[in-house]
């Protein structure tokens, strides 16, 4: 599943940066910059950052626009930056994590949209820490801090880095962290599509945008005929919650951004697939339909793609348009399952 968190709004990053461009604060020589995605007002500091962005196609194009990028920092840095989602616990534990990033003295500056929350996190912040200053502009809230001498993490951070850490997901047994897809509870359409897996399944299975992993472990916990199955999940942090969860030689994991294609495998006997439906706030179709063609591409001959789709999405001209035989199995609480056969030749 990708990241739910909303893309970040331009304004929130000139917010970012205000004090600097106001000369409140000095410009660091180098910088890490946590949630990052490329953007026209940070064109300026790309020989300043290192990028962290765990979700493959922010991380894609950074890479692609010139950006030093990473999915996960290390070392210690004399600046950082964040840009804050909407899940108050893993602002907290970025804010944690970066605290555990920054040198003695190094400067901390946080930002995020007033819509998100992010008068709450200062507040918090404030309390936690104290601020050495803070702006209000372009509907977001801009604060910052610097960490002192001691090399002691305070309690209250290492409090905010434990409730972030992976949580037992409730009737499953599996974990997930919050800001992962559905992290307390399995969502709708996947418990729908796996209650719609067939009598038998074998041979070699893909899970496309995988997430932490709960369709994976169903179908290596129902069918001991699956040889391999790949799980393809664009978020890391998901991922890493889905190696956890799926104990089992047969699966592999992928780090991948699905709509941009799989990579050349030996085709799949069986697909299977519950894919996101939002780009930045807007529901966009265009992603289901290009993890139809990635299913499509890297499935066998006859070969069988089950997915499920919220009720409203266009996707059945597409699949009858790339499958032989597309059937809808069911249509319930606003979602539909359908079964495709791959044809006899592309």
């Amino acid at each position: 599943m990708l990241h739910p968190a909303v893309m970040t709004d331009t304004f929130q990053i000139k917010a970012l940066l205000l004090p600097f461009d106001k000369g409140e604060l000095e410009l660091p020589d180098q910088a890490f910059l946590m949630r990052a995605e490329p953007a026209e007002p940070l064109i300026e500091w790309r020989s300043r950052l290192i990028c962290e962005q765990s979700f493959k196609p922010l991380y894609d194009r950074l890479l692609a626009e010139g950006y030093r990028a990473v999915p996960r920092l290390e070392g210690r840095y004399g600046a950082g930056l964040i840009l804050l989602t909407k899940h108050k616990a893993e602002n907290r534990a970025n804010i944690a994590r970066a605290w555990t990033l920054l040198a003695p003295g190094g400067l901390l500056v946080c930002s995020g949209a007033n819509a998100i929350g992010a008068a709450s996190v200062e507040k918090d912040v404030d309390r936690a820490l104290g601020l050495e200053g803070h702006l209000s502009k372009h509907q977001a809230r801009t604060f910052w801090l610097r960490r002192g001498q001691d090399d002691v993490l305070p309690g209250v951070l290492a409090e905010w880095l434990a409730a972030a850490e992976p949580k037992p997901v409730e009737e499953t047994g599996l974990i997930a962290r919050v800001g992962c897809f559905s992290s307390d509870h399995v969502d709708t359409g996947s418990r729908l599509l796996a209650e719609c897996f067939p009598e038998a399944m074998a041979g070699r299975v893909a899970d496309l945008g995988g997430g932490w992993g709960y369709l994976s472990a169903r179908l290596l916990q129902e069918f001991p005929a699956i040889t391999g199955l790949d799980i393809y999940e664009a978020e890391a942090l998901a991922l890493d919650d889905a190696r956890i969860n799926v104990r089992d030689g047969r699966a592999t994991f992928h780090w991948l951004d699905v709509a941009s294609g799989l990579p050349d495998v030996a085709p799949y006997d069986w697909i299977v697939s519950n894919p996101p439906f939002h780009e930045a706030k807007k529901a966009d179709p265009a992603l289901g339909r290009a993890f139809i063609t990635s299913a499509w591409r890297s499935i066998r001959r006859r070969g069988k793609f089950l997915l499920v789709a919220n009720q409203h999405l266009p996707y059945e001209a597409e699949l009858r348009r790339r499958f032989r035989e597309v059937e809808l199995l069911t249509v319930r609480d606003g979602f539909k399952v359908y079964l495709s056969t791959n044809r006899h030749d592309r």
